[in-house]
């Protein structure tokens, strides 16, 4: 007998929470994810040469939500406390939170040890998710446990919830539709200082959702944290006003999610609403007018979008399950102490050489003054052989004869730049041994905003990857580059917030054959990773435990549920939305604008998960004592 068929043989003794302790949890759902401000300042990232923008900076979507993540932690400790102490209620631990745990305290440890401890406990650059937020993930899943154990509550909460994604909704149809509030004076003016008069306008394609969420590939993610649980609810709320409420909010946000070109999200969104659909699937057989309904409006809110941007989600979808291998005939530039070295290699010469790069494909450079001052060159290939070149007709370029390096170059001596420029494939390489300040030796090649840097030696990769740097959208280079980062970085990682330090940032070659050339590569675009270079491999295993131990406790439970109960169908919601973002967080990185939502409803699942388990034991309690008594 279920569970759902006996629970109103149940005492019922629900603890009443007020709305003071359960306002952390409303913030990190609905209001934290909308903080949008304009915040200037330093990015302290000038030390490091191959740091190619400016130093000072503005920011309008990730500071403050750091800012208020970590005020809304402290006012969590200040209501556990005031639960333990004054109130008198008991802690409650599970084994299931142990994997969270282990994981804030490495990546505390982490923060610690970190050569670049400072950027750890105050957030870097474009990302600003600092230890103290990462560790505030983990407080929220324990304090959002230990609330969300009565329907009250949960009902309470899921409320406010939906309010913060109708203002969601409403941000990002504007965006969708071309009239994004976020460019109305009114708009404006909510998001910058009055003493601020310049317009704003952000560089995002008409018609792409952002929403507050700092970039369009986040509102894949927000779409799939929220429409499981809005889908949940069209059967657990009783009032007429609600289930519209939430179905037109689904409308929505399929809508944005279809405008934001996600192909990952929709993927993502499919397959969770899939694994609710085995679960629920007597829920849904019992409503079928009411799924097909929603199949139909799917679908036509999928064309709907696709033909208001020409085709390009279907086009996005095609291609996301293409990958073409790719050759690239620039291996390496090396910046030596004495001398440049190019290895360059043509598609005809790799075959010619059985794909092996010989010393037959390096060419040696050297910038050299004679008495007078005046400039000549020295090349020669890598057995030391004198590689011929001529003057062009114009006088300033010279081009060399060798087949093979298809090359030309020529002095640059002007106030901007001292050295040579190589031309190799259309494109210039700015090299010089003449601009060196005090420490530096050798020659540097020149990156974006004119910063010098000895270029990159890449000597580990994924052999896969490194034919497939477009791969999922341009993340295979940054894959390749990445996970032999994870040997390196196993114990403790780099530090929280530390990833575009550890990211060889200097790789000036990778990224140009991968279409990155003069980007900052912020972000590994996989959580995972990020996880694993940031804070250490052993800090990513513990993760990986706490999700996979969540799953799988859920997926026992809701398989056998009958869903006649308001907590058993948001359960059921919160676990298709870790499912859709842990699908996500394979080509895209945790961030403060929805990691707060997500490690919240993550501790409400479990809270729920524990309060129907608890449950189920009372009921198979009952009726063992209900068999002893018909025995005696």
């Amino acid at each position: 007998m279920s569970y759902n068929k006996n629970k109103r043989k149940q005492p019922q003794q629900e603890q009443k929470y007020p709305l003071g302790l359960l306002l952390p949890i409303i913030a990190f759902l609905a209001i934290i994810p909308l903080i949008t401000m304009m915040h200037n300042y330093h990015t302290n990232l000038e030390q490091f040469e191959w740091y190619t923008t400016y130093a000072d900076t503005t920011d309008f979507f990730l500071y403050f939500k750091m800012v208020w993540i970590i005020i809304a932690c402290v006012y969590v400790i200040f209501c556990m406390l005031y639960l333990f102490f004054s109130a008198e209620k008991d802690p409650l631990w599970i084994r299931q939170l142990i994997p969270m745990a282990v994981y804030c305290a490495l990546a505390l440890l982490s923060a610690i040890a970190s050569k670049y401890s400072s950027f750890s406990f105050s957030g870097i650059f474009e990302q600003f998710e600092s230890v103290w937020v990462l560790v505030g993930y983990g407080l929220m899943v324990y304090y959002s446990f230990y609330i969300m154990q009565n329907e009250s509550a949960l009902k309470r909460t899921m409320n406010w919830f939906m309010i913060g994604i109708a203002v969601m909704a409403f941000l990002g149809l504007s965006q969708v539709f071309r009239h994004d509030f976020f460019q109305t004076s009114f708009g404006q003016s909510l998001i910058k200082p009055s003493t601020y008069t310049d317009p704003l306008v952000f560089n995002f394609e008409p018609g792409r959702p952002y929403m507050t969420l700092y970039n369009p590939n986040y509102v894949g993610f927000y779409v799939a944290l929220t429409v499981p649980v809005l889908l949940t609810l069209l059967f657990a709320v009783k009032k007429l006003w609600q289930r519209i409420a939430s179905a037109l909010l689904i409308v929505a946000m399929l809508l944005i999610l279809f405008g934001s070109q996600s192909r990952a999200g929709i993927v993502a969104l499919i397959f969770s609403l899939f694994v609710m659909l085995l679960c629920m699937r007597k829920v849904f057989i019992k409503n079928w007018k009411i799924g097909a309904a929603g199949i139909v409006l799917v679908v036509a809110a999928f064309f709907l979008v696709n033909n208001m941007n020409d085709n390009v989600l279907i086009s996005r979808l095609q291609g996301m399950f293409t990958s073409e291998s790719e050759y690239y005939a620039l291996k390496d530039i090396q910046t030596n102490d004495n001398d440049v070295t190019v290895v360059y290699q043509s598609a005809d010469q790799n075959a010619a050489e059985n794909g092996k790069v010989t010393k037959e494909d390096k060419l040696v450079i050297k910038m050299l003054q004679d008495s007078k001052g005046a400039d000549y060159f020295e090349l020669k290939d890598g057995n030391k052989k004198d590689v011929p070149f001529a003057l062009s007709e114009d006088g300033v370029n010279y081009a060399i004869s060798d087949p093979r390096f298809p090359f030309t170059f020529c002095v640059s001596r002007d106030d901007t730049f001292q050295g040579f420029i190589l031309t190799i494939d259309g494109y210039q390489w700015y090299l010089s041994n003449l601009m060196n300040t005090e420490g530096q030796k050798g020659y540097y090649c020149r990156g974006g905003n004119s910063a010098m840097m000895k270029l990159a030696r890449i000597t580990d990769s994924v052999p896969y990857l490194d034919k497939h740097y477009k791969l999922a959208n341009m993340r295979g280079y940054i894959w390749d580059r990445t996970i032999p980062l994870l040997k390196k970085y196993f114990f403790l990682g780099s530090g929280p917030d530390t990833f575009i330090i550890a990211f060889p940032n200097n790789d000036l070659v990778g990224m140009y054959n991968s279409g990155h050339i003069n980007e900052l590569i912020t972000k590994p675009h996989c959580m995972y990773l990020q996880v694993g270079v940031q804070t250490g491999v052993l800090s990513l295993i513990a993760l990986l435990i706490f999700f996979g131990w969540y799953l799988i406790d859920s997926l026992l439970i809701y398989w056998r549920c009958h869903y006649s109960e308001y907590m058993t169908f948001i359960g059921v919601g919160i676990l298709g939305a870790v499912i859709g973002y842990l699908i996500l967080s394979l080509t895209n990185d945790s961030c403060v604008a929805l990691s707060p939502i997500f490690y919240t409803l993550i501790g409400i699942g479990l809270g729920v998960n524990h309060k129907i388990r608890k449950d189920m034991a009372f009921v198979f309690e009952k009726q063992k004592q209900k068999k002893q008594e018909i025995i005696t």
